[in-house]
């Protein structure tokens, strides 16, 4: 598919203004449930078992020490919380501007999804947190960590599927058709880098996603409402 100038420029400030229709943000947050059904019929109808045994296999499966496993989950989302703001000062204020210049890191940032519900009401924030509670952590986590780690460690070694899974989650959140280039250089260090975490996390414990699940929910709740 060739994407024109105009569509282009279009499709960027669709992503751009997402924020700014708190109830469009809550709805696109609702199909990240699509993270795991999608991949589940699918891995399903290969395998030839239920839908329900797949998504077990995803890791959505009864888990041991789960009280350890939720403190550390809050406790790393915490630490991610304040570890970003330094890897953003790194990656795009040390690195990207000393290589490109501020103008590139404005043209980043005017590219960049924003994500943040403006003036949201009191009822809307609280169905956000309850999301990233209930489907943003468990969805992206169940694909990016407990599907594409899982089944690509199968063929290659278990860090190349943990790079991998850290890619594809970088693309996710700076996707290179509704973002300009600018954007995907100056922030991929930033995603990269928590995908990382988030995927040792998961390999840490076992390939549980409660530790990771909470940590991303609690990251991103922080982010929210700080």
């Amino acid at each position: 598919m060739i994407f024109t100038r105009e569509l282009y420029y279009t499709l960027s400030k669709m992503a751009i203004e997402l924020g700014k229709n708190p109830w469009l943000l809550i709805g696109l947050t609702i199909l990240e449930i699509l993270f795991v059904l999608l991949p589940a019929y699918s891995f399903s109808k290969i395998k030839k078992i239920s839908i329900k045994d797949a998504i077990r296999e995803m890791g959505f499966q009864k888990n041991d020490d789960l009280f350890i496993k939720t403190i550390a989950g809050i406790s790393f989302g915490i630490l991610f919380y304040f570890l970003g703001g330094y890897l953003v000062i790194f990656f795009r204020n040390i690195i990207t501007r000393s290589i490109f210049g501020s103008e590139f890191i404005i043209q980043a940032e005017e590219g960049a999804i924003n994500t943040d519900p403006a003036t949201p009401s009191f009822i809307q924030i609280i169905f956000l947190i309850v999301l990233q509670i209930l489907i943003v952590g468990p969805c992206e986590e169940a694909f990016f960590r407990g599907f594409l780690i899982k089944n690509i460690a199968k063929k290659i070694k278990l860090i190349y599927s943990i790079l991998i899974s850290s890619c594809l989650f970088t693309f996710f959140h700076i996707p290179p058709l509704l973002v300009p280039l600018s954007t995907i250089i100056t922030y991929f260090g930033y995603y990269f880098s928590l995908g990382l975490l988030l995927s040792l996390l998961f390999v840490y414990f076992n390939n549980s996603l409660i530790p990771c699940s909470i940590a991303h929910s609690c990251f991103n709740i922080l982010i929210l409402i700080v």
